[in-house]
């Protein structure tokens, strides 16, 4: 697996995340295709550059047919098409693919905690697959882990700074310090870590802009915005898992697909991030 990596195949290019990570490849002068689920149309948000095919996630024989003639893939998609995981490696060494990045790109999902997060189960059952067919040396995996995306989350409004009401929640002590990066993050780290494979084989790679607290990160927004009468809101963090617990049930019963962009996955993720026990 010493051949440099030229084609590269993005599953889920549309959402934010993809769209970063296409544009960080085309500057980089990568051969970039994007993987089109049968059916859907191309993202408007796509460089007319790009070449697309489509892809049926349930047909091995679909994704081995898109696959072949790229170097590595980059899933970049929803963790609910997680549950393909198994079909998309077995189809990637078919098609002689020699890398694939994880579709992590947040929280870190190595933590030894991890799997107290329900949210998390969908990477942490992909991860399972991938690594057994690695240990096998037919493929190599990079995992992102590259904390919240600071200014995505402040413009989505679910970080825990508001702009708007000068307002930042404080989650327990304040104190736990937290690593974040700006969301084209995701796309210079898919960069580094495809020009220099061999460094990042077959492990979680960390990627940050920042590493800072709540309350270090109230001091600041007040010495830099003197006049901005900025304010926190504590919140106690075990309260907070309880009921981010609670609508995460709510959510199972009421039969709810879309978790990434539930209330519950947000808390959930951000109980992760602040736990202190």
């Amino acid at each position: 697996m010493t051949r440099s990596i030229q084609g590269v195949i993005v599953l889920g290019a549309s959402g934010d995340v993809g769209r970063e990570v296409v544009n960080a490849l085309l500057r980089d002068h990568f051969r970039v295709t994007v993987g089109v689920r049968d059916g859907s149309s191309r993202s408007t948000s796509l460089p007319a550059s790009v070449r697309t095919t489509v892809i049926d996630y349930n047909s091995q024989e679909s994704l081995e047919r898109a696959f072949r003639g790229h170097d590595a893939i980059v899933e970049t998609f929803n963790p609910t098409v997680a549950v393909h995981q198994d079909t998309i490696v077995q189809a990637a060494i078919a098609a002689k693919v020699i890398h694939l990045i994880t579709p992590d790109f947040s929280t870190d999902t190595f933590n030894e905690n991890a799997d107290e997060l329900m949210i998390f189960e969908p990477k942490l059952n992909a991860q399972r697959v991938l690594e057994v067919y690695a240990a096998t040396g037919a493929i190599q995996w990079t995992a992102v882990i590259t904390g919240p995306f600071f200014d995505w989350g402040i413009l989505k409004k679910v970080f825990w700074v508001d702009k708007d009401t000068k307002e930042v929640i404080i989650f327990g002590s304040g104190d736990q310090k937290v690593s974040m990066s700006a969301i084209d993050m995701s796309g210079r780290a898919v960069v580094a870590i495809l020009r220099e494979p061999q460094k990042f084989s077959n492990r979680a790679a960390y990627f940050a802009d920042y590493t800072v607290s709540n309350n270090e990160l109230l001091a600041l927004l007040r010495d830099i915005d003197p006049k901005g009468e900025w304010k926190s809101k504590n919140i106690p963090i075990s309260s907070f898992f309880s009921q981010a617990k609670q609508l995460w049930e709510q959510d199972t019963k009421a039969g709810v697909k879309d978790r990434l962009n539930s209330t519950a996955y947000q808390m959930l993720g951000t109980y992760g991030l602040f736990e202190e026990g």
